[in-house]
């Protein structure tokens, strides 16, 4: 069984069996991904091995990739900027360190040290979308890179064509706590996807660059807290009413396609220092994604 494990080794290199024994945590160099690629295409075989290494709750020994340790480690408080890359149909169907195996339909991504599964947020810092994603695989491996995104989330965030982007990552830890709760009982990958896919279509949209939003008059100041975007306005109202005793808070409406999206913003601050004050207490009370947007 070893063998066959070996021969069918996930893009990461790095699998934590079902028995707790870590395949990539030895000093000698893994083969690239190239030389990794299935050579069976064989649906029944793939599954077999899923069984084999079963998707749960990870975090994994050090391990050495090129010469270069790492160390996973479980992490809810992580904010990290650096490069995004995505990884598509050359990986389709094959397995993640997580033993699940990957689907570039889905909202995932892959990191170097978080536990796995995790949620992280993602944010554009070249076009300003977001996007939030489930952490069930190892990488990149590239000096500079922080995160490889699944086909639909490069998608999402508008990196798809162009292959990279400057990002900003961010554990959300009541989803992360949530999310690893599931995998530790057992939950299927099907319902962890759909968890997050909720979260990205419900609660967390985030407007292109070209979403013309109009703010309502309020006091002088240039920078706003985004605490979320729904798209049922009793959410929204909901949200403001939760918001209230943080500063003003301003519901707007911004029509995407055939829907109404409901944009809910704290303040204005009239600089970095007052913003990020507030923008703690606005995460404290449940609004893990709230990050500052400027005047548009």
């Amino acid at each position: 069984m070893l063998d066959l494990l070996l021969a069918y080794l996930p893009r990461t290199l790095v699998l934590t069996l079902s028995a707790g024994v870590l395949l990539a945590g030895c000093s000698s160099t893994p083969p690239t991904r190239d030389q990794t690629k299935d050579t069976d295409s064989s649906q029944s075989r793939r599954h077999a091995l899923a069984r084999a290494i079963e998707p749960g709750y990870k975090v994994g020994l050090p391990y050495q990739i090129a010469g270069q340790w790492y160390r996973p480690e479980e992490r809810f408080d992580l904010v990290q900027t650096g490069v995004a890359s995505w990884y598509g149909p050359g990986f389709h169907g094959r397995l993640t360190a997580n033993g699940e195996l990957y689907d570039m339909h889905a909202f995932t991504a892959a990191h170097r040290t978080l536990q796995l599964p995790c949620v992280v947020r993602v944010e554009n810092m070249e076009n300003g979308k977001s996007i939030i994603v489930r952490v069930n695989d190892r990488g990149p491996y590239v000096d500079g890179r922080v995160i490889d995104l699944s086909r639909k989330a490069a998608e999402a965030l508008d990196i798809h064509q162009k292959g990279l982007a400057k990002v900003r990552v961010t554990v959300l830890p009541s989803h992360s706590r949530k999310i690893a709760d599931l995998a530790k009982t057992g939950a299927n990958v099907g319902s962890m996807d759909d968890l997050v896919a909720d979260l990205n279509t419900s609660g967390w949209d985030q407007p292109g660059p070209r979403d013309k939003i109009q703010l309502a008059a309020a006091p002088s100041g240039d920078l706003f807290l985004q605490a979320a975007v729904f798209s049922v306005q009793t959410n929204a109202e909901r949200a403001r009413t939760q918001l209230r005793a943080i500063g003003p808070v301003i519901v707007t409406s911004v029509q995407r396609g055939d829907r109404t999206l409901y944009h809910v913003r704290v303040g204005p601050y009239v600089d970095q220092t007052e913003a990020d004050a507030a923008l703690q207490r606005v995460r404290e009370v449940g609004f893990e994604g709230a990050h500052v947007v400027a005047r548009g």
